[in-house]
């Protein structure tokens, strides 16, 4: 596992994609891929990096499509992944897209086995509008289930607008709030709350029950995309409106090196 790990960190920081490890002799199962996810998140904190939430993967019908997997993961979300001021440097990245999420803002800690989304609605201090840049450390951005799971549930970057406190959506349900995805000033996704596993507070439940370890007060969870993701490139602005939650948007550009793949 560590060797896996290493291989995937080395490709994230060097920005040259590896053969996924399902294509490989050996294989990955899923257990074997979690385990590898971990010693990667570990090799980030060694690097002086700080777990601050987690994030959901594949909730949505429309991404299992797209990415060609039939179920939920999560990932870790890391401080460097946070990206401040918008604007999204595709030189650091492999693979990069971009998807719209709720992202919850914990006011307390959520620990399985028995959460429910009734629990993560109470453990929530703040919601906001969030967009993920995910980013694949696999070639041609090819990969099944487990692999993506060894890569952190291809976590890239997070671009996230302002929160609005739970308490003034009280009574809001989060399976009807409205998602515009523009690109360019052009509308080109539209989709419902519920697009995440039903019901975005049942994604975070899910994941609460799911990753053996507490999601901690002050997290971020993201649940999860809800529409196809967008392929980045330099120029191109993406902004995504939640009804009642807010808005936010990139702007993709190109400071770093060149990507060699």
């Amino acid at each position: 596992m560590s060797q896996a790990a290493a291989e995937l960190h080395r490709a994230r920081l060097d920005r040259v994609p590896v053969t996924p490890f399902t294509d490989r002799p050996d294989g990955l199962d899923i257990e074997a891929a979690y385990a590898v996810q971990a010693e990667g998140i570990a090799l980030r904190e060694a690097a002086g990096e700080r777990v601050v939430g987690g994030k959901l993967g594949f909730t949505s019908e429309a991404m299992r499509r797209a990415m060609g997997v039939d179920s939920p993961n999560y990932g870790w979300l890391t401080d460097a992944m946070v990206v401040e001021d918008g604007e999204v440097d595709l030189g650091i990245l492999i693979h990069p897209k971009v998807e719209p999420e709720i992202a919850f803002v914990l006011g307390s800690q959520l620990e399985g086995p028995g959460v429910t989304a009734d629990d993560v609605l109470a453990a929530t201090a703040q919601l906001a509008p969030c967009l993920e840049v995910v980013d694949s450390r696999y070639v041609d951005f090819r990969f099944r289930a487990a692999d993506n799971i060894a890569d952190d549930s291809s976590a890239g970057l997070l671009v996230l607008g302002d929160p609005v406190e739970a308490s003034a959506l009280e009574g809001v349900d989060l399976r009807l709030v409205g998602c515009v995805v523009t690109v360019d000033g052009a509308v080109v996704h539209t989709a419902a709350g519920a697009a995440a596993h039903g019901n975005p507070a049942e994604a975070v439940a899910w994941m609460a029950n799911a990753c053996g370890s507490p999601l901690l007060a002050g997290y971020v969870v993201i649940a999860g995309g809800l529409t196809p993701p967008v392929d980045l490139v330099p120029g191109r602005r993406v902004t995504v409106e939640l009804d009642r939650i807010g808005s936010v948007g990139l702007l993709a550009t190109k400071r770093g090196d060149p990507c060699p793949s």
